[in-house]
């Protein structure tokens, strides 16, 4: 009879080790034990669920998510906002549109302000609504020369207000009317002037440009629903606000977005027109 050779104390701990190696997975009478039971299959099976509920987020988001108002107004990405209700929605029986080409710049216009000059942008929406915005261009030069020289280079017209929510802000100037477009720049921060009042969100009829990661849009824009002075420190600067016609800017029609499926076109803007020292509405 063979004789079993003794196994050190070190080689006894590694054959302890490799039989718990080839035994993991199953309980002491030998049968498979529960994945639940097992290291390794408890971690794929975490990872699994995270992955199905990461998929599931945008659902449950448009749903009836509330994410954070202050994407709503971006220049880039998506823009989550706490969706509208059913009744809230209008719809419009003209079908989807094309994104409208425009031109894409390098980068911000010179700034072209004449001293001691008043600047009123008419804007004319679709339905013969119109609408007066006085410009900050003394106090917000940046901003209102930029909005100054899109108008005049006829890059509004025919967009759509894209994103618009009730009591929150209707957003615009986008020509893919998706929420990722603009004039093809960001647009500079800028130091205001004296009047800091004047440029804060806290009112009623108050338009800004939408933000990004990077900055200020070029070409987006939100006017304020309802005072909206809580996002003053997100870096918006207000550059006007609407002097008459506000009733045309509350009846643009709601639109999320997000929503699925995907809503009719906004409201259309058929113009913007620029006036120096204008006497605005009659």
């Amino acid at each position: 009879m063979a004789r079993k050779r003794r196994l050190s104390p070190r080689q006894h701990a590694q054959r302890v080790r490799q039989r718990q190696a080839g035994t993991r997975g199953f309980d002491r009478g030998g049968g498979r034990r529960s994945i639940f039971r097992s290291k390794y299959a408890k971690v794929f099976y975490i990872v699994g669920i995270v992955g199905i509920v990461g998929s599931l987020v945008p659902l449950l988001l448009v749903g009836g998510g509330q994410p954070s108002e202050s994407a709503a107004i971006r220049g880039e990405g998506p823009a989550p906002i706490s969706p509208l209700e059913e009744s809230e929605a209008t719809s419009s029986d003209e079908p989807l549109e094309d994104p409208v080409v425009k031109p894409q710049f390098d980068g911000p216009p010179e700034l072209a302000l004449e001293p001691d000059t008043e600047y009123t942008a008419m804007m004319t929406l679709e339905g013969g609504g119109v609408v007066e915005i006085e410009l900050f261009a003394d106090v917000a030069p940046i901003h209102a020369n930029n909005f100054i020289f899109l108008a005049e280079q006829g890059f509004y017209d025919g967009l759509t207000f894209h994103r618009v929510l009730a009591d929150f802000v209707a957003q615009g100037g986008d020509p893919t009317a998706t929420g990722t477009g603009s004039a093809g720049y960001t647009l500079p921060d800028e130091v205001v002037g004296s009047n800091a009042t004047a440029l804060s969100l806290d009112g009623t009829g108050v338009i800004s440009m939408a933000r990004g990661p990077r900055g200020a849009s070029s070409s987006q824009f939100f006017i304020t629903l309802t005072p909206q002075g809580r996002l003053d420190a997100q870096g918006f600067t207000a550059f006007g606000r609407i002097v008459a016609g506000f009733d045309a800017v509350q009846g643009i029609r709601l639109r999320n977005p997000e929503a699925f499926p995907t809503p009719p076109a906004g409201t259309r803007i058929v113009g913007v027109t620029i006036e120096r020292d204008g006497s605005g509405l009659e």
